[in-house]
């Protein structure tokens, strides 16, 4: 996962030549990762006084619900329309790798996040980085050239903004 943050071309060709079966990363790789990101919510128990350690196991639960959701639900629309992109080949174990790595990353993201005290701003520009990441993944997807502006949009949609509709949907319900 670092060479895809470091050199995303090279990352996504590792990728392609190790060819783990997708069960295998997801319970290797993707699930205690998330679980780990879910544990990093609890600094914020020291660093905010206003949380309650309730309140921080219930943003614990939503962090791995979120991610796991997400999970689903871009595998769900990429196995829809990932044919539209490819010229009708599709891949189940290629989908399924390439959404656990890029959501990973954003998983990466959210353990900074959670524990900094103080989150920088530019932080929140990260996601844009994992879009390009996503972006040179092109190749080892197999998309045509007629499919690529498809393809970023389905990432965007897809893969992006499921974690993040539902950490906000999270937020309404869980109280503060």
């Amino acid at each position: 996962m670092l060479q895809l943050m470091l050199s995303p071309r090279r990352g996504w060709e590792d990728v392609a030549i190790d060819d783990i079966p997708s069960q295998k990363l997801m319970l290797n790789g993707f699930i205690p990762l998330v679980i780990i990101a879910s544990a990093t919510c609890l600094p914020a128990y020291w660093y905010h006084s206003g949380i309650s350690l309730v309140g921080v196991i219930e943003q614990m639960i939503a962090c791995l619900v979120k991610y796991v959701a997400s999970f689903y639900i871009a595998s769900f629309f990429m196995s829809l329309y990932i044919p539209t992109c490819t010229g009708g080949e599709m891949s189940l174990n290629k989908n399924h790798t390439f959404i656990i790595y890029s959501l990973s990353l954003l998983v990466v993201l959210n353990v900074l996040t959670n524990l900094l005290p103080m989150v920088p701003d530019m932080l929140y520009l990260l996601p844009i980085y994992v879009l390009f990441i996503m972006w040179r993944g092109i190749n080892y997807m197999e998309i045509k050239f007629e499919g690529v502006m498809q393809f970023i949009i389905l990432d965007i949609f897809a893969v992006i903004l499921p974690p993040f509709i539902l950490q906000y949907l999270f937020n309404l319900v869980i109280p503060s």
